[in-house]
């Protein structure tokens, strides 16, 4: 499909995504800057009638239909003539295991790191939730799946309550308490039970801080759900490897000092 100068065509990663890049092949093309850092040198954009509405809707009263429906299709196309480097998607390193930093979900995670800025609501479409909303629905349409998405969605609105700052940074801060406490409660709970001793009680009080705490997550109330449910598994894992990569790193730099000499 042509569009003025643009050669828009599916992207060739997931040609059913709504992702077109501005390329005959339908590849994107990135220069590395530095070990963590890439330049896109290929425009594309997201397109999804069903997405697109919903963010029309959540623009201010009063902006004309017009200029709500350019509002948006810009907001959902990357410039190639953007100066902003990206890491992709920002994973730390031992959290790689769950996810990597590229795949699928390589252009969302570039697009909603053009949606947010830094001060909070500055974005193309006025509102951090909204950038985090199309970031979900962009990695769904790419094929990434329900749990995945949902708890990667929930990592980026909590970076959105967070920076938020007030009342909302508070709210997250008492979340990520209750959170801790009805983890561990609910791990004592699984441990009694593997050995056979009664745990039932102490994983229906887990539950029952999971389902109190997420209202502390205001419209984004579904991600206090699955950031409980991901923090089952992310916390443990993600502390095992922690621990791993430190023992490597001191390895790595003692070695490199030894070798020096």
């Amino acid at each position: 499909m042509t569009d003025h100068a643009h050669n828009w065509t599916n992207w060739v990663v997931a040609p059913a995504s709504g992702f077109e890049v501005d390329d005959e092949h339908g590849e994107v093309g990135l220069v590395q800057l530095d070990p963590v850092r890439f330049r896109v040198t290929t425009s594309f954009r997201f397109r999804d009638d069903r997405v697109e509405q919903r963010l029309r809707e959540w623009l201010p009263d009063g902006v004309p239909p017009g200029e709500a429906a350019h509002t948006v299709t810009e907001a959902l196309t990357y410039r190639a003539t953007s100066n902003s480097p990206t890491d992709l998607a920002s994973v730390p390193s031992f959290l790689r295991w769950y996810e990597n930093s590229y795949g699928v979900h390589t252009l969302a995670a570039i697009v909603h790191d053009e949606l947010i800025v830094d001060e909070p609501n500055g974005g193309a479409l006025g509102s951090d939730i909204a950038a985090d909303y199309v970031f979900r629905e962009m990695m769904r349409s790419a094929g990434v799946g329900w749990l995945k998405r949902w708890v990667t969605w929930t990592a980026v609105a909590a970076r959105t309550r967070w920076v938020a700052g007030g009342l909302r940074r508070i709210s997250v801060a008492l979340w990520a308490v209750l959170a801790l406490v009805g983890i561990t409660t609910g791990v004592v709970g699984a441990v009694r039970l593997w050995n056979g001793d009664s745990g039932l009680l102490l994983l229906a009080l887990a539950l029952g801080l999971g389902i109190a705490a997420a209202p502390l997550w205001g419209k984004q109330v579904g991600a206090g759900f699955f950031a409980m449910v991901a923090g089952l598994f992310l916390v443990p894992a993600g502390a095992v490897v922690l621990i791993g990569l430190g023992a490597f790193r001191i390895l790595d730099i003692a070695s490199r000092k030894l070798g020096a000499k």
